[in-house]
């Protein structure tokens, strides 16, 4: 009778055990878990804006302990955004991978440069617009952007402008302006074009106020136009490329997406991280400093935008390969 009272004793157990097996959830970390490192990924150089808001970004995550895991910046360059993106692609669900996005991955993408497809991309946020401005020489013969139009109007395909990056927001610029004044420049890309102008090797170049502001103290540059439909915030004596008579413009952004896979939790994570950073008194002060304007959009409205903002990319994409 005492056998069978524990035999039963113990398949009530055993039945018990199995149940809670397949009813509990298993036990897991949360994302982000402490001991690991988040990699903040960009394709640029490390002394352009783009690594300035990566740094700065990273800094303030980790300070205000919106996010208390480790963020690290990780730089990829190489074949406009091609390297960087290719190397997100690899890591497809790796929830510790996020990239910064500008119109460099986004045209990239268009142009087929890279193995990274659109609908592989998992949109995170939108964090600000970075107005840019036309620069030339501090003693150019061009003092407004009427005289370079004129100019390379009266002498096609002899003013020479410097961007970034093939694709990238310095060379939409130019080729709009192109499009919108009938005029054809000597375009150039350089890892840097606003050194590349400061050395005398280019007419023209593109730069933020973060890579502008101290050139023009120092007399060294001069600014032509903001190339924003605003004015730069920096520059309010400037009158944009629309004021003065080139109409079109160009709106930079910067934000945030991962790749193909990115699990929900961590998706979630960051649709709050993001969102309590562009509220935080730091980072708006970071926003004031270098001249950047708010632009913050969630992972969903992010996505939204960007079907028309990529059409008119698709448009310049179309006007770059006719003009070869």
């Amino acid at each position: 009778m005492k056998k069978r009272n524990v035999l039963y004793s113990m398949i009530v157990v055993f039945s018990l055990l199995t149940f809670s097996l397949f009813t509990t959830p298993s036990v897991q970390a949360a994302y982000p878990e402490q001991d690991k490192v988040i990699e903040f990924l960009h394709h640029s150089s490390a002394g352009g804006g783009v690594a300035l808001f990566l740094m700065s970004t990273e800094n303030i995550l980790n300070k205000t302990g919106i996010v208390k895991t480790k963020i690290q910046v990780q730089s990829r360059p190489g074949g406009s955004s091609a390297v960087a993106l290719n190397y997100l692609k690899s890591k497809e669900g790796d929830p510790y991978v996020v990239m910064m996005w500008s119109t460099s991955q986004l045209m990239a993408m268009l142009r087929g440069t890279t193995t990274m497809k659109f609908d592989e991309c998992t949109w995170l946020s939108t964090l600000v617009e970075t107005p840019n401005a036309m620069i030339v020489p501090y003693d150019s013969p061009y003092k407004t952007l009427k005289d370079l139009i004129a100019d390379a109007k009266a002498n096609p395909k002899k003013v020479n402008v410097g961007v970034n990056s093939i694709g990238g927001s310095e060379h939409l610029i130019a080729t709009r302006i192109e499009r919108a004044a009938g005029v054809k420049f000597n375009i150039t890309a350089f890892e840097f074009s606003p050194t590349v102008l400061l050395g005398g090797h280019v007419n023209v170049a593109f730069g933020n106020t973060g890579e502008t502001s101290s050139h023009v103290a120092a007399r060294r540059i001069r600014v032509l136009a903001s190339t924003a439909e605003h004015r730069m915030p920096a520059y309010k004596d400037v009158p944009t490329m629309i004021e003065q008579g080139v109409k079109t413009s160009f709106t930079q952004l910067q934000g945030f997406f991962a790749g193909k896979g990115f699990p929900t939790e961590a998706y979630n994570f960051w649709q709050g991280a993001f969102e309590k950073l562009s509220k935080s008194k730091e980072f708006i002060a970071f926003e004031k400093k270098v001249d950047f304007v708010p632009f913050y959009k969630n992972g969903a409205e992010t996505k939204a935008f960007l079907l028309d903002y990529v059409k008119a990319l698709e448009e310049d994409l179309k006007y770059i390969q006719a003009n070869k």
